[in-house]
């Protein structure tokens, strides 16, 4: 009787740990990442007018039917919601929710020499397959120098996922910005500059980038910080009005930045895992 007793005992354990490790911890991260859903990714504020807003499940976006692109996304991320590397998208796609007449197709890049630069970082957005889909919708996508794409701009996006680790939840807005004149690639007009916005809110604080849309070295990435106010005063826009005071978008504090990205670890690697591929096998993100 006990060496029945135990083979069933057996059997059940084993079952009980082939359930366990095929299906509940790889999916482990399902009992928590449901709750960043509920986000709010305009509780920032939207820094100017646009023809569409898009409220996405990880980001919220203003689409100009002129630009045929986001003016302004934003996105609120924290140490959690990143890194979570579920089952990612690859595949861009022409965003439905925008009007035909005004709406890009995943191959109007094609042999232009510019790369389908990510204004919400795929990375950032990985705590749902869904949620991760959502980031290749062209609407969300921008005309971007290759070195541009693949230096300073990537080494922007991991900086700030590192800046989660020590900082917290951040709030983080980014888009295009273009010069009167535009060179346009199928009748798309090709930004003269990104910038990104990067709030964290458990401190206060805030810092903004602008980098050209050329060439420009990850070891030169510092050289293109400003403080906010000095953005919008270029732009005309109005960056974190529902979340910060005046007072805070005028100062520039570089250096606390830096030293709050030295005493963080590096990101995980499954952070930064190897990126979707653009039309010319660049990296896209």
């Amino acid at each position: 009787m006990w060496i029945v007793t135990h083979l069933l005992a057996a059997v059940v354990g084993g079952g009980l740990y082939h359930l366990f490790v095929r299906y509940i911890w790889p999916h482990r991260h399902r009992t928590y990442t449901w709750v960043f859903r509920f986000r709010n990714h305009r509780a920032v504020g939207e820094p100017c007018p646009s023809d569409l807003v898009l409220d996405r499940i990880g980001y919220s976006a203003g689409y100009c039917f002129k630009r045929k692109t986001a003016l302004w996304v934003s996105y609120i991320i924290s140490r959690h919601s990143i890194g979570v590397d579920t089952d990612r998208g690859d595949r861009f796609y022409a965003d439905p929710e925008v009007p035909e007449k005004y709406r890009v197709k995943p191959d109007a890049f094609r042999n232009s020499g510019y790369d389908k630069g990510h204004l919400v970082p795929s990375a950032a957005v990985d705590f749902s397959r869904e949620s991760n889909d959502e980031t290749f919708a062209m609407s969300c996508v921008a005309l971007q120098h290759p070195r541009l794409n693949r230096q300073a701009w990537r080494s922007l996006e991991m900086l700030v996922r590192k800046w989660t680790l020590g900082l917290g939840k951040l709030a983080v807005v980014a888009g295009p910005l273009y010069g009167e004149r535009n060179q346009r690639v199928s009748d798309i007009p090709v930004p003269r500059r990104f910038y990104k916005v990067v709030y964290s809110y458990k401190h206060d604080r805030c810092i903004a980038f602008v980098l050209p849309n050329e060439e420009v070295r990850a070891a030169d990435l510092w050289s293109y910080a400003m403080s906010v106010r000095v953005l919008e005063e270029e732009t005309g826009y109005c960056f974190l009005a529902r979340i910060t005071n005046p007072d805070r978008k005028r100062l520039l504090e570089a250096e606390w930045w830096q030293q709050m990205a030295l005493k963080v670890p590096d990101e995980p690697t499954t952070v930064a895992a190897s990126q979707p591929q653009s039309e010319g096998s660049i990296p896209a993100d």
